[in-house]
């Protein structure tokens, strides 16, 4: 039928540059889209150095860069943005109790900041990404209407599994007590900074 619609073209929502001396030898890179694989990437290490158990916590903060098409409405979206987060590690069995508690946790600490419940609102994810055995955003009421300020979600173990095969380390977590071992789930609390700076 008629439209006004363009064809279908791939869109770059990667920041893409170049690492290098000089131009002929420099390489393609991206800057991060997001800041959660770098704790991924250290799970083993902060494991086995802080000599901890399962569940348990590592957090950052730190930038994070899109290439958005149509910057617009204050801060959403933004280029460059900083990012908060945690990833909470914890046994398979235990992966959507944890999600629960995190829930309700996150919420009380945007109460606890001083955000009016009656300006937040939780937003349950109807299409699931490919890692996430649950998922939730918690709402603000912008100005520009209701958008996302902070996403809670069950990641089940396809982070620690993908890296496992794709590096060939093993990422698995061996129970001390119960001898069990297993590739633990990971509860994500991840938060712009930039957005609970502002309606805080």
């Amino acid at each position: 039928g008629n439209h006004d619609l363009t064809t279908p073209r791939k869109l770059n929502l990667m920041q893409k540059t170049r690492f290098g001396a000089s131009n002929d030898t420099a390489g393609d890179a991206y800057l991060r889209a997001e800041t959660c694989q770098s704790i991924f990437l250290d799970f083993k290490r902060v494991m086995q150095s802080a000599r901890t158990k399962a569940p348990f916590g590592i957090a950052q903060i730190g930038k994070a860069f899109r290439n958005e098409i149509t910057p617009r409405n204050s801060i959403f979206p933004s280029r460059e943005f900083e990012q908060m987060e945690m990833q909470f590690f914890v046994p398979p069995a235990d992966g959507m109790k944890w999600f629960e508690h995190f829930r309700e946790y996150r919420l009380r600490w945007l109460h606890d900041i001083g955000i009016a419940p009656a300006h937040l609102r939780w937003h349950e994810h109807e299409k699931l990404a490919h890692y996430a055995a649950a998922a939730y955003d918690i709402e603000f009421e912008f100005p520009f209407g209701w958008q996302e300020l902070e996403g809670v979600h069950n990641r089940s173990d396809h982070d620690l599994r993908s890296h496992s095969e794709h590096s060939g380390k093993d990422l698995s977590y061996t129970d001390q007590e119960t001898k069990e071992r297993y590739i633990p789930w990971v509860v994500e609390t991840s938060i712009g900074v930039d957005r609970a700076s502002i309606v805080s």
